[in-house]
């Protein structure tokens, strides 16, 4: 079956599994990823990436029937979370303020996205609110939170996106993960940066920063402090950024490595070893210890 054939069956067998709406919508640009939405009974819609889906089926020698049937639980889960009712919540503030914080997308390709979302644009970086729906078993399920929410609370945004941070910085402290110790031990949740006998990498390899759950890792340098912490246990003036992916960043000493061979050397570990999906950006950043400000390089 080709990639062709596997989306129109599949479309046909959700909408008759469930018996909700499914609509694909192949990538323009508008959307980046070939994509399948199940519109549930509740006015909600769950999002499906069908190239992601085809491919892992292949990978994993997987049947249509056993494909369907996964989305089908997908699609329970969905509804029993209850995400509709739960965004009604946000007509409060003080009932939701908890529950905010902050991921990492890219703009352009969230750029119809982000056109109703409060974020912070930082490059290609949109640092954007969300709200948690759930984190059971480890996974967390959120959702971004409309701006016509957000506009109508009695708060000023830069008082939701900083106590938004400090939600964030919360339920996913920082922690700098020495690659060994993970290869190793797959539960390592990485060293402390505010520990006192902890001592950063100086060499040109660099530290790969990201959080517990090493899961959209990548915003724990946007942290208050958390760039500043760094640079003075390495002892540096300032730091030059690499982001693998949206789930960790590469800190390096501004001294250790030039920023060329670094682009290059992240244009490599993207190709090889980054989803398409997880790609944040392309580019460099550098962080400054005199004006504590990260900013994106030039190409």
């Amino acid at each position: 079956m080709d990639y062709k054939e596997f989306v129109e069956e599949l479309v046909k067998e959700i909408g008759k599994k469930t018996g909700f709406r499914v609509e694909f919508c192949a990538a323009d640009e508008e959307e980046t990823q070939d994509c399948m939405n199940v519109y549930t009974n509740e006015n909600g819609k769950l999002r499906l990436f069908t190239e992601k889906i085809y491919c892992k089926m292949k990978t994993e020698g997987k049947t249509l029937s056993e494909v369907v049937q996964a989305i089908q639980q997908s699609t329970d889960d969905f509804r029993k979370m209850g995400i509709p009712g739960k965004l009604k919540q946000l007509q409060c503030y003080e009932q939701v303020k908890d529950k905010l914080f902050i991921r990492l997308l890219n703009v352009e390709k969230n750029k119809e996205e982000l056109e109703n979302s409060l974020y912070r644009q930082n490059g290609e970086i949109a640092l954007t609110l969300y709200m948690k729906i759930s984190n059971e078993g480890g996974k967390l399920t959120s959702c971004k939170v409309p701006l016509s929410y957000v506009e109508k609370w009695p708060v000023k945004k830069e008082t939701v996106f900083e106590e938004a941070m400090k939600n964030t910085m919360s339920m996913m402290p920082p922690r700098v993960c020495e690659v060994l110790k993970l290869v190793q031990n797959p539960a390592y949740e990485g060293e402390d940066i505010y520990a006192s006998d902890y001592i950063p990498e100086k060499d040109a390899v660099g530290n790969c920063m990201s959080t517990r759950s090493k899961t959209n890792g990548a915003v724990a340098i946007f942290y208050p402090g958390v760039a500043r912490t760094f640079c003075h246990k390495l002892g540096a003036e300032g730091l030059y950024l690499a982001f693998t992916s949206v789930h960790e960043v590469m800190l390096h000493d501004e001294e250790s490595v030039e920023p060329e061979n670094l682009k290059t050397i992240l244009e490599a570990t993207i190709e090889e070893a980054t989803p398409e999906e997880d790609v944040l950006t392309r580019h460099i950043y550098h962080y400054d210890l005199k004006s504590d400000q990260i900013e994106m390089m030039a190409a």
